[in-house]
């Protein structure tokens, strides 16, 4: 399951070409964000990204995940691009939201090469949902750079959690305005 969740990730940091969605919904708001929604989500977007959709296999198959969300900054420097990815699964006992971010992050240590833990705190999405962030830098494999990726969880319902990463340069130092983005984050 996860081996597939990391393959997932590293096509989606190297894409190139975008795609609008045809079931996705921008609207406009504030601040230079816009509200992206989907059938089972919605979360605020930088005006100038692009949601990544699924046609001509531009993103791989999870088995057991399902992607729900993919964006991605215009701008790509070096190969990379900033992004975030919403993953969905859907669970097999109950847990929270907490409990499901610390799982994830326990893979993460293992799966990513030279892990480094930066930051973990209590999170809170926007509808008040609690969680964990997790903030660390790592790379994929020995081909690609180390970058920093925020992760947390939201569960909507005792059966469905999302798993969200943004993955930006590690040279990024002040990630508020990108823990912004993820708590704002809102299930359907």
């Amino acid at each position: 399951m996860f081996k597939n969740f990391s393959i997932i990730i590293f096509f989606v940091l190297f894409l190139s070409s975008c795609f609008w969605g045809d079931d996705s919904i921008i609207s406009s708001s504030q601040d230079g964000l816009i509200l992206a929604e989907t059938p089972t989500m919605s979360m605020e977007i930088p005006s100038n990204w692009e949601i990544i959709k699924n046609k001509d296999w531009v993103l791989p198959k999870a088995k057991d995940w399902k992607i729900e969300f993919a964006v991605t900054s215009q701008k790509v420097t070096d190969g990379f691009a900033n992004n975030i990815l919403v993953l969905s699964t859907d669970l097999k006992k109950t847990t929270t939201s907490k409990d499901f971010s610390m799982l994830n992050n326990v893979w993460a240590n293992t799966e990513y090469l030279g892990y480094t833990e930066i930051e973990s705190k209590e999170f809170d999405f926007l509808d008040e949902e609690k969680s964990i962030l997790y903030i660390f830098e790592a790379k994929y494999n020995i081909d690609t750079p180390k970058l920093k990726f925020l992760q947390t969880a939201h569960l909507c319902t005792q059966k469905k959690a999302f798993f969200m990463t943004l993955a930006i340069p590690s040279s990024v130092k002040d990630t508020s305005k990108y823990e912004y983005l993820l708590s704002t984050f809102k299930c359907k």
